[in-house]
């Protein structure tokens, strides 16, 4: 998965399992906050990207981030729990939401990635 896409799932696991606005992620891989705004209302999503300039969107699970003209499906499966596909990448993902923290791992590159609001 591309650097932007996985963030951008992250965010939208984190504001969806919170159930409210997430204006920030921090990444502990580049130790880096990264500024994405996403909020998840009756399943759907809207937010923006401000590193890429541009919309992430859609109705979940279906997800759309504009700058990377990338699909991604993110499907909640209960208590904090999403399983996922990068259309872009043809990689599955899965996320589980725990304290304000989301851990992704990437099947395609089997490493895990975590991220807090």
């Amino acid at each position: 998965m591309k650097l932007h896409i996985r963030t951008a799932a992250a965010a939208v696991a984190l504001a969806h399992s919170l159930g409210r606005l997430v204006v920030r992620v921090h990444d502990f891989e580049t130790s880096a906050p990264c500024r994405i705004s996403i909020s998840v209302r009756d399943g759907i999503v809207s937010g923006y990207d401000y590193i890429n300039h541009c919309y992430v969107t859609g109705a979940l699970p279906n997800v759309y981030h504009h700058g990377e003209r990338s699909h991604l499906m993110l499907k909640p499966t209960g208590s904090g729990a999403y399983s996922g596909f990068d259309h872009d990448t043809a990689t599955c993902f899965s996320v589980k939401v725990t304290d304000g923290e989301a851990h992704l791992f990437d099947y395609k590159e089997d490493l895990y990635f975590a991220y807090s609001a």
